[in-house]
């Protein structure tokens, strides 16, 4: 119980969700729906990791890396990365807390490029990269700040060069190079509405960004409307769709936020190979005030596949609320963070699909 309460204060400072009263539900306005996703898998018969020496306090990312590790970002803890060695059940913990070199205040998102680990700070716009050397243990190989004001999220592309998205810019994408100095910004906001003069941002539009291994495309997933967006970095292409509802947002002013009508927590975490993408999707209505979230509406239980032309290839249904979730993509390995008895466990599954 105790890490569910903590959770749900994380998930509303991470994901930056304004709860507001309820409003009437909408129809389906997306690209695509429920009903349009031909192939639905559950998965069931999970495997669960055991360690002794494992304690997760706070966990709010999972990632998997190609040399069978598990990376898990925590919250609040005195080292905020947990480094599993699948070969060994080694584990390593990295990164204090602080301010100085080699530290973090609040660890913002963990991404795998090749080889290298990079965790994100917005907080001190600081970025810490990692490799594991001959002895499996991960060493810092670089740090250095972005130059991006108010920045709410960091993905590494390829070498020299990464995506942010920044709070206060009025620029979808904002792109810098290896040592975060800024190369470009790009990309224009989905459209809503507005009863006073708002500008369209990245607090109302804040996203989750993942990108194909081979660095040519990435996808960025709102986490309060049901939009997703493609951009082809090779071809200078972009393409923007909806679903599965098919949000309409209706934005006003709040003074120091602003508040969406209907306010739902949408898409959460997305990972990707270079043939498709995978976003864990909640869609729960926030409760009108003063009702807390469930275990059950604050955690999402569904994947949604889609390739890189944005068709819903399937949907995967978990039966246990999860946070954090990675792929073992050359073994279609699920890895999750789930949500069991109100506290979190690590459970794998063995994927198996034809299409």
């Amino acid at each position: 119980m105790p890490y569910i309460k903590k959770s749900i204060q994380i998930i509303l400072v991470f994901l930056i969700i304004t709860i507001t009263s309820c409003s009437k539900s909408t129809k389906n306005n997306g690209d695509f729906s429920e009903e349009t996703i031909k192939t639905i898998i559950h998965l069931t018969d999970g495997k669960t990791y055991s360690n002794d020496s494992l304690f997760l306090g706070y966990p709010l990312y999972l990632r998997f890396h190609p040399d069978s590790f598990l990376i898990i970002q925590e919250y609040n803890t005195t080292n905020l990365i947990k480094i599993i060695d699948l070969k060994n059940n080694h584990i390593q913990e990295l990164i204090p807390q602080g301010k100085g070199p080699g530290e973090m205040l609040v660890s913002w998102g963990i991404h795998i490029i090749e080889r290298d680990l990079f965790a994100f700070c917005g907080q001190l716009r600081k970025v810490i990269r990692l490799k594991p050397n001959d002895d499996r243990e991960f060493v810092i190989i670089d740090e250095f700040k972005i130059d991006v004001k108010d920045a709410i999220a960091f993905y590494p592309i390829k070498e020299n060069l990464n995506v942010c998205q920044s709070g206060s810019d009025y620029s979808r994408l904002t792109f810098v190079d290896g040592k975060g100095k800024i190369i470009k910004k790009m990309g224009e906001f989905p459209t809503f509405q507005s009863a006073t003069n708002i500008k369209a941002d990245n607090s109302i539009f804040q996203s989750c960004i993942t990108g194909s291994p081979n660095g040519n495309k990435i996808a960025v997933a709102c986490r309060r409307t049901d939009v997703i967006e493609i951009y082809d970095l090779k071809n200078d292409s972009f393409k923007r769709f909806q679903g599965p509802i098919g949000i309409k947002l209706i934005v006003t002013d709040q003074g120091i936020s602003k508040s969406l009508d209907p306010s739902y927590v949408t898409y959460v975490l997305i990972n990707a190979n270079n043939k498709e993408f995978w976003a864990s999707y909640n869609g729960t209505k926030l409760p009108p005030r003063g009702r807390q979230l469930s275990t059950e509406e604050q955690y999402p239980k569904q994947i949604y596949c889609f390739d890189w032309s944005g068709k819903p290839l399937r949907k995967l249904i978990l039966d246990y609320p999860f946070g954090g979730f990675d792929i073992d993509w050359g073994k279609m390995i699920l890895y999750t963070i789930e949500i069991r008895d109100y506290y979190p466990i690590i459970v794998e599954y063995q994927i198996k699909f034809k299409d």
